[in-house]
């Protein structure tokens, strides 16, 4: 009898900061965790902040923002590009218009900020998020879900990032607020 080899998969957690500031925000939010499902298990959400729409005009409505831990299905975990991909189709689906050089509101926002240990530079792909070591409303999340781990690249866990931003930093509330 013919023995079958067994083949081995590296499970592969990437980490997907989540943003919405138009509409019925959680909803989008909780809509967008239940469409992560399509890449693998959804493991973790973290606590949902509020957040001021940083660099955008005055009067722009406030953002929620959580993250979400994935474990990905063999098909995605070596296909980096098909994943974010994945995610610009679930915005897409969402009711997202994205314009180029243009931050605007949004009903979601799904960035790739940590796949697993690694760092990835491919096209339309940087991890670690490029922007996320100043951001208190990507770290804190992060952080809720998992302070220990090192951020490629940075020398420092992700709770070392967050303790370390500086004052002017905005400041992020949980939400709901009581």
């Amino acid at each position: 009898m013919a023995r079958i080899p067994l083949t081995t998969f590296a499970a592969v957690i990437v980490h997907i900061a989540t943003g919405s500031n138009l509409g019925t925000r959680i909803d989008h939010l909780d809509r967008a965790d239940a469409e992560l499902s399509r890449l693998g298990r959804v493991l973790r959400v973290s606590p949902t902040y509020e957040t001021a729409a940083v660099g955008m005009a005055p009067g722009t409505p406030d953002f929620l923002n959580r993250v979400v831990e994935v474990e990905l299905d063999p098909a995605w975990a070596d296909n980096p590009e098909g994943t974010m991909q994945a995610l610009l189709d679930i915005e897409r689906d969402m009711g997202r218009t994205r314009v180029e050089g243009n931050v605007s509101s949004r009903p979601i926002d799904l960035d790739i900020v940590l796949w697993g240990d690694r760092s990835l530079d491919v096209e339309a792909l940087t991890v670690p998020h490029p922007r996320m070591m100043g951001r208190r409303f990507v770290l804190q999340p992060l952080a809720d879900l998992v302070p220990g781990v090192s951020v490629p690249g940075s020398g420092q866990t992700v709770l070392d990032l967050l303790r370390g931003l500086p004052a002017d930093v905005p400041d992020i509330a949980p939400w709901p607020t009581a």
